[in-house]
């Protein structure tokens, strides 16, 4: 028996437009507070994580591939066609900490500007696939 999360669920195509508008107010969130320099953090790059995450299932959902409700990229990202992976592919897998445990700790491994910088970039540069990747 596949565990409730893994199983996979198809959504309608048009679906994909709503994923793209909300994984550009996350990206859009996080940008917004590594600006402002308050709070934590993680939680810019939790919201990376949630806006890269939206971004590779709008896409799945444009291509009409079902796919498990999980935050796990990696597990989203084999899912993609090889012509369809988005920019760093599997290495996108970095950002799943953040989705998880890092949000349950305080600094533990402390984020540098450089990373944090890093994270908004890949950010970005999936936005662009995503929006090149449903636009038909």
């Amino acid at each position: 028996m596949t565990p409730p999360n893994l199983k996979k669920r198809l959504y309608k195509k048009e679906y994909s437009k709503e994923l793209l508008k909300i994984a550009a107010g996350d990206l859009d969130s996080s940008v917004a507070l590594s600006k402002a320099k308050l709070g934590r953090p993680e939680n810019i790059v939790f919201l990376v994580q949630q806006s890269v995450e939206k971004y590779i299932k709008a896409v799945l959902v444009h291509l009409q591939i079902a796919f498990p409700i999980v935050h796990d990229l990696g597990i989203l990202v084999a899912l993609l066609p090889d012509d369809k992976m988005p920019p760093e592919g599997f290495g996108l897998t970095e950002l799943n900490p953040f989705a998880t445990v890092r949000r349950y700790e305080e600094g533990q491994t402390p984020l540098t500007t450089e990373e944090i910088e890093t994270a908004l970039t890949t950010a970005r540069k999936v936005a662009d696939w995503a929006q090149a990747n449903t636009s038909s």
